[in-house]
């Protein structure tokens, strides 16, 4: 071993082109769909001041999927981001996740 450090960025890098590999010896699917769902237990169980860095951390996790997906080729994904239910949060929670959501789909675009 060389004894020099690797980077977080750089282990993870190495993880999901791993990973990628491994997934790719099998039949890769066209379409995924993923439930976002959790967000404001992981901001408790993190101890974050505010729930809603919960909510930012799920889109930022978010936008490594994608990433993923695209390169297994998974040409297809549904995100389920938001129910019904949680409609009936505060006025302020749910206006600042929709803002986020606008923010983050655009930065998203903006880069492919």
């Amino acid at each position: 071993m060389s004894g020099e450090e690797v980077s977080p960025q750089q282990n993870s890098s190495w993880v999901r082109s791993f990973c990628c590999r491994v997934l790719q010896t099998g039949k890769i699917p066209r379409h995924v769909a993923i439930i976002m769902d959790g967000n404001r237990r992981f901001a408790k169980k993190m101890h974050y001041v505010r729930s809603f860095q919960g909510h930012v951390s799920g889109f930022e996790k978010l936008l490594e999927t994608l990433e993923w997906c695209l390169d297994l080729g998974i040409t297809e994904l549904t995100v389920y981001a938001f129910s019904i239910e949680n409609f009936k949060r505060s006025k302020e929670e749910v206006d600042g996740l929709m803002e986020l959501a606008k923010q983050k789909v655009a930065k998203l675009l903006e880069e492919r």
